[in-house]
């Protein structure tokens, strides 16, 4: 196997590890009850790219630059928000195959309108697929409140996704990877600290020593992820990198029922009633995630 298809495939692990970690935070008696507060520790924790600037590889940047990290940064914080009310309320293998779907949408889609990319016939397998997908692991098994909070995770993440992308193509590398991460800690300290301090300090003063060093594993692992996932589209093919992520909704399904028999508060991720169904809808997504990249 070559070297950067195994980074691709364990960055992948890594980001399905991570989810488990966030549901955990979210749902344990002595973790973090507020998404918002916990969108705001994970937006705070992107500060860590200050370790760029003794390199010199970072400089000012031009006004699109800055323009297009704080429009990510925004589009993040918000889809964190959706994301984290998602987790609290419903499974793992309910949230994560949905919001990769529409994210994937969102980016295809965005790439249509903003970068004059072509709607070809091979695109749309790929969104027949997606949307198969969906709504097989919706079934309606729950409201839609939560359905569309679900898809708005995953369309804003997407978006998100989507403007880093055009940072990536107006910006040096050192740039492209300073900005967009320290405007999510300029937009946690400017828009979640004063809407939401309370539940900040409250989530701050009332989680556990243990899920406080969780937080940092969990955004360790998707720092970690990033790096290999980075690495391997700079030693590889960029549309089979893309294609592999969805091995992520892959390993969530093959690890949730190892840890439903291990850690209480995941003891109802997979119900007999829809687990074939969901099986399935996965199916379809990953299917329909490697046909849109690798069209």
């Amino acid at each position: 196997m070559s070297t950067w298809l195994a980074f691709a495939i364990f960055g992948q692990l890594l980001s399905a590890l991570t989810v488990f970690i966030d549901k955990y935070v979210l749902v344990s008696k002595t973790g973090i009850k507020h998404p918002a507060a916990f969108a705001f520790y994970t937006m705070m924790l992107s500060g860590v790219v200050v370790v760029l600037l003794p390199f010199s590889v970072v400089s000012i940047p031009s006004a699109s630059v800055a323009f297009l990290s704080l429009v990510s940064a925004t589009l993040y914080m918000t889809g964190l928000l959706f994301l984290y009310r998602a987790l609290r309320e419903l499974s793992v293998t309910d949230v994560i195959p949905i919001t990769a779907a529409f994210g994937a949408m969102a980016t295809g889609i965005l790439a249509i309108l903003f970068l004059a990319e072509d709607l070809t016939l091979s695109m749309l397998p790929a969104f027949v697929l997606l949307i198969i997908g969906t709504a097989l692991i919706y079934c309606f098994c729950f409201s839609w409140r939560l359905f569309f909070t679900t898809v708005g995770a995953g369309t804003l993440i997407g978006a998100s996704t989507f403007a880093v992308k055009l940072v990536f193509e107006s910006a040096t590398v050192g740039n492209a990877l300073f900005w967009p991460l320290f405007m999510n800690v300029v937009v946690a300290l400017l828009v979640l600290a004063p809407s939401r301090f309370f539940a900040i300090k409250d989530s701050y003063q009332t989680s556990s020593s243990g899920v406080k060093w969780m937080v940092l594993i969990s955004k360790a692992l998707g720092g970690f992820s990033f790096f290999l996932t980075f690495i391997a589209i700079y030693l590889g093919s960029v549309s089979l990198v893309s294609a592999l992520g969805g091995l992520q909704l892959v390993f969530l399904f093959l690890l949730t029922p190892l840890l439903m028999r291990r850690v209480r508060v995941f003891s109802g991720e997979l119900v007999s009633s829809t687990v074939v169904l969901k099986a399935v809808g996965t199916l379809c997504i990953v299917l329909g995630l490697a046909a849109l990249f690798m069209m």
